[in-house]
C-alpha cells in the first residue's frame, strides 16, 4: 500500500462529503451496522436483485472500476492490494474481504469501517475529490479508492426501486442485442 496520510484535513463543509458520510457511516444499509439505516432488505435489495445492484454500481463508476473490482478471500487480499500500488491517483478500485459471499454488503461495510475508524483520506485530483479507505483488523482487509461522484451515484442507486432498475437493465440489454 502506498503511504497514505490519514491525518489529512477533512472538509466538513463540503456538501458531497456530508452526504457521503451521512449515508455510508450513519445510514450504512448493511444489517446490524446502523439503527438509522434503511437496510438493503428494507429497500428491496435481496436475492437476485443484488446482481442488478452490482451491475448498476459498476456502470455508474469509471471504466477503471470494472477492471479493478476485487471481492477477495483472505488469501487473495495481499496480492490484489499490492497490485493497486501503481494505479493512477484518480483511478478507482475496490479490493476488499468478501464475507459469506455477500459482495455488496462487504463493500459497504468496508467503506463504513474506513469512516468509523478514521482510516480514510480525501484528495482532489483533476478537479475531482478522490476518497481512499483502508480497513485493518490484524491485517489489511480492504483498500478502496473511489471518486466522490461515484459514491454519490451509488447512494442514488441504492435508494432506487430494485424492480424498476432491473427492468431498465433488461430493456437496455435488449437494445444492445
Amino acid at each position: 500500500m502506498k503511504n497514505k496520510d490519514f491525518k489529512s484535513i477533512v472538509h466538513w463543509n463540503s456538501k458531497g462529503f456530508q452526504k457521503i458520510v451521512e449515508f455510508y457511516l450513519f445510514e450504512c444499509p448493511v444489517e446490524g451496522k446502523s439503527f438509522r439505516a434503511t437496510t438493503f432488505k428494507q429497500q428491496g435489495w435481496k436475492g437476485h436483485y443484488f446482481s442488478t445492484l452490482k451491475s448498476c454500481m459498476l456502470k455508474a463508476a469509471s471504466e477503471d472500476l470494472g477492471k479493478r473490482f476485487f471481492p477477495c478471500k483472505k488469501e487473495e487480499l495481499e496480492s490484489r492490494i499490492t497490485a493497486m500500488d501503481d494505479v493512477a491517483p484518480d483511478a478507482e478500485y475496490c479490493v476488499f474481504l468478501k464475507h459469506d459471499n455477500k459482495v455488496i454488503e462487504s463493500l459497504y461495510s468496508a467503506i463504513r469501517n474506513g469512516f468509523a475508524h478514521g482510516s480514510f483520506t480525501t484528495q482532489k485530483v483533476k478537479k475531482e475529490n478522490i476518497y481512499f479507505f483502508a480497513n485493518y483488523d490484524g491485517y489489511l482487509k480492504a483498500q478502496i479508492q473511489l471518486r466522490e461522484s461515484t459514491m454519490l451515484r451509488w447512494i442514488e442507486i441504492f435508494r432506487s426501486n430494485p424492480e424498476e432498475l432491473k427492468s431498465q437493465n433488461q430493456r437496455a440489454k435488449k437494445k444492445r442485442s
